[in-house]
């Protein structure tokens, strides 16, 4: 098992877990702010197994885009920023 980290745009995140829905991960949202620009994000946890990673990956690639940043900063903000951890144990209770 593993655990997905991810960290996108609050402007990509409902794109994003309608389409990791769609494909049956169930995801937990968080709302965050951080990075250079303190923009606002959203840090979404899945629990997969280790042969849905790949999957859950290319979902984030399909499902969130660069962007100019809304500051005056000569930077791109967006896609996501992903965590892979091993997991020891996932239950649903």
């Amino acid at each position: 098992m593993k655990m997905i980290l991810a960290v996108v745009q609050n402007v990509d995140a409902d794109t994003v877990i309608d389409t990791l829905l769609d494909a049956g991960h169930r995801t937990t949202r968080l709302a965050s702010t951080g990075g250079f620009l303190r923009e606002g994000n959203t840090t979404l946890l899945i629990g997969v197994d280790d042969a849905a990673v790949d999957q859950v990956i290319d979902i984030f690639r399909r499902a969130t885009r660069s962007r100019p940043a809304s500051s005056n900063q000569q930077r791109n903000v967006g896609g996501a920023t992903i965590f892979v951890l091993n997991l020891e144990q996932h239950d649903r209770l």
